[in-house]
């Protein structure tokens, strides 16, 4: 029994030997890019709204004051010593859980933060993979997927920081992982375990929210209207264990059901500002003005955009905030800027080209390649996340957790081109 597993180990070693090679691989450049990049190492919670630098930005600084606050007072507020539902749970508990480890282990709660980010990053490039194989039965378009993914500087950015990005694309990717599972096995405790996932992955972004209701049609389509209803009622329990106490709380508290946050207005209004040629400030100013608020201005401002002047309205939210998502109106990737004076003109020259290149060559695939009903299940995925996240304010950031979909997409068109382009000229040598 004992050699027979020894064979599995070794069986399976052997096969995704590869991938092995590329996580070390990138191992090496996640702690090389820690070293060289370190940062400050901050034990101030008193000051961690100056931080900035620290924890990547304002909204890490104060993610991050936010989870101190919990841990000594007990009082969950962002951006306040008062409770507030400003932001959904799952970010703050998970670097509150994280600070109190540091506490227990006494070792210093930024590095220990950047080190489970480090390994939730090596994570998505492995789910990346799995998935892949799962699609596809190709180990090959899991493994240049995952290139892709490493090859981005975004991610050894925000894996140093206190921000949503990282765990939130790990659980995405793993909670559609755990849905191709549930697929495949058709057991009860996949479908279960899908819908925990998926409720602790909304906690920490909520916009992936309206592609479960997708899955749930594919659950439809591939079990039948009894069994797909079942299946749905199964998948309540994660909700209700992970979501409905928040709810719970935000009505006792505030006596609203916030199912996600009380902030909603703002980024409709600022993604009522087409290629953002107006001062965001100056559309605040004339919501006041106006007496309406920045939800109502917003609804206001893009229902008179269209009637008005439909070509910029309906380019800019199409075409203008779909290339917003990815990057900035320079072309640069997220997460490039703080080291523009650190990285050499050649490498600074590839993380630009090479986003754009995997996101066209991604769409390019989407067109092309349609027919495949796994590729399309993706491809509709994607197209679904960019709807609904093009509704708002567009940051490059944002399209990072759809980004490991277009790697897996633009790997498998990669591979679908050069075998049709591999047969096309053997038939001609034939002919």
């Amino acid at each position: 029994m004992l050699n027979r597993g020894v064979e599995v180990i070794i069986h399976a070693f052997k096969r995704h030997v590869w991938i092995i090679v590329l996580l070390a691989f990138y191992l090496f450049v996640n702690v090389w890019f820690l070293v060289t990049h370190p940062g400050s190492i901050f034990n101030q919670p008193e000051r961690f709204g100056e931080a900035i630098s620290i924890y990547g930005s304002r909204d890490g600084s104060l993610y991050a004051k936010m989870a101190w606050q919990l841990i000594q007072k007990g009082v969950y507020g962002y951006n306040a010593d008062y409770p507030n539902a400003y932001v959904t749970p799952g970010q703050p508990f998970y670097l509150a859980a994280i600070y109190k480890a540091a506490e227990i282990l006494n070792t210093n709660h930024v590095m220990l933060t950047r080190l489970a980010n480090m390994i939730l990053n090596l994570g998505i490039v492995l789910l990346i993979y799995l998935i892949s194989i799962k699609l596809f039965k190709n180990k090959w378009v899991g493994l240049v997927a995952g290139l892709l993914y490493c090859m981005h500087i975004a991610p050894l950015h925000y894996f140093r920081t206190a921000l949503t990005e990282i765990p939130s694309i790990f659980l995405f990717l793993l909670s559609i992982f755990v849905f191709l599972m549930a697929l495949e096995k058709k057991k009860y405790r996949y479908h279960l375990a899908f819908g925990i996932v998926a409720s602790i992955m909304l906690m920490f972004r909520a916009t992936p929210a309206p592609i479960l209701i997708f899955a749930w049609g594919i659950v439809l389509y591939r079990f039948g209207f009894i069994e797909g209803v079942k299946i749905g009622f199964i998948w309540t329990i994660g909700p209700l264990l992970i979501m409905v106490p928040w709810v719970i709380r935000n009505m006792l508290q505030f006596g609203h059901l916030y199912l996600f946050s009380s902030h909603a207005g703002g980024p409709l209004l600022g993604g009522a500002n087409p290629f953002y040629t107006i001062d965001q400030g100056q559309l605040v100013a004339e919501a006041v003005e106006q007496g309406l608020s920045a939800e109502e201005y917003g609804k206001k401002r893009i229902l008179e955009g269209f009637r008005e002047n439909f070509p910029l309205y309906f380019s800019w939210f199409t075409v203008g905030k779909t290339i917003w998502l990815f990057m900035d109106q320079h072309g640069n990737p997220d997460g490039l800027g703080p080291y523009t004076k650190d990285f050499s003109a050649g490498l600074k020259g590839f993380f630009k080209w090479q986003n754009p290149l995997v996101i066209l060559f991604s769409f390019i695939a989407i067109v092309l390649f349609r027919k495949h009903r796994p590729f399309m299940l993706m491809s509709v995925v994607v197209i679904i996340y960019i709807f609904f996240s093009n509704i708002f304010l567009t940051l490059p950031r944002y399209g990072l957790l759809i980004y490991p979909v277009l790697c897996i997409l633009a790997s498998y068109g990669f591979f679908k081109a050069g075998r049709n382009i591999i047969a096309l000229t053997n038939k001609s040598k034939r002919v």
